[in-house]
């Protein structure tokens, strides 16, 4: 009869050494997730990665500017060639004033007038080579100008700055007077700027410190045309093949003060 307990095992009251048998533990079975709760999580989490992105924005380097009118007033120094003969206007200094109009997109126009007061070397094409140089004369160049200007950044600037190119082109004129050393040669022999068309290329870069102030900076290449006197063309004189007016190209740099408004 032991033996046969032994073998069937359980638990029978009231038996000596005999320990209850632990109670079953079920595990409870969790209900699937219904789909409205999958979206509305979901959209909480939508939500939430939103407002912490609107919360980390980075500001843009670019800011547009809303002005559209610009006056400035600028210094600066202008190399020109002096021709073939070496009698076209030396380097010199060089101030003027500018007014800018915004176009639409990258585009706008300016009209510059520039003051160039310098001098030039009166050359006397019946002395020999080497000493025709007899003296100088002052010069007073006025010149006017439209340029088209185009924005690399558009209506807009990159850091406060704002590259440009223009082009364009006026007229030029000396506005001195004939100098007495030239009233001894030859009325053939004498150089007369007078009036030449000047056209204009360059480029240069704009930083709106604060508004309404503004420092511009250009580099520009000025063409002119040099007229050749008739005694610089005469065949027993030893001169050879000179036309009658050579273009001459003028390097400069300037910085300006502007207002935009």
């Amino acid at each position: 009869m032991r033996g046969e307990r032994q073998r069937t095992g359980g638990y029978h009251p009231g038996e000596t050494g005999a320990v209850p048998p632990l109670p079953e533990r079920r595990l409870p079975i969790s209900e699937p997730m219904s789909v409205h709760r999958i979206v509305a999580t979901a959209v909480v989490l939508l939500i939430s990665s939103r407002s912490a992105a609107a919360g980390q924005t980075i500001p843009s380097p670019y800011r547009f500017f809303e002005t559209r009118q610009e006056f400035s007033a600028s210094g600066g120094r202008i190399s020109p060639g002096t021709g073939r003969f070496g009698y076209g206007p030396g380097p010199g200094q060089m101030t003027g004033v500018r007014f800018g109009l915004e176009l639409s997109g990258p585009l706008s126009v300016e009209g510059v007038v520039s003051w160039i007061p310098t001098t030039r070397d009166i050359v006397d094409p019946s002395r020999p080579v080497g000493v025709r140089t007899v003296g100088s004369a002052d010069v007073q160049l006025l010149s006017a100008d439209v340029r088209f200007k185009l924005s690399l950044t558009g209506q807009r600037t990159w850091h406060n700055l704002n590259p440009f190119l223009l082009t364009g082109a006026g007229m030029v004129r000396d506005m001195a007077k004939v100098s007495p050393v030239e009233l001894d040669l030859a009325e053939d022999d004498r150089f007369e700027f007078g009036t030449s068309f000047m056209g204009v290329l360059g480029g240069g870069l704009r930083w709106f410190v604060k508004d309404p102030w503004i420092v511009r900076v250009d580099a520009g290449l000025r063409l002119w045309k040099l007229n050749a006197p008739n005694g610089f063309r005469l065949v027993e004189r030893g001169f050879g093949d000179v036309g009658t007016s050579e273009w001459a190209n003028a390097t400069s740099v300037s910085i300006a003060l502007g207002y935009r408004f």
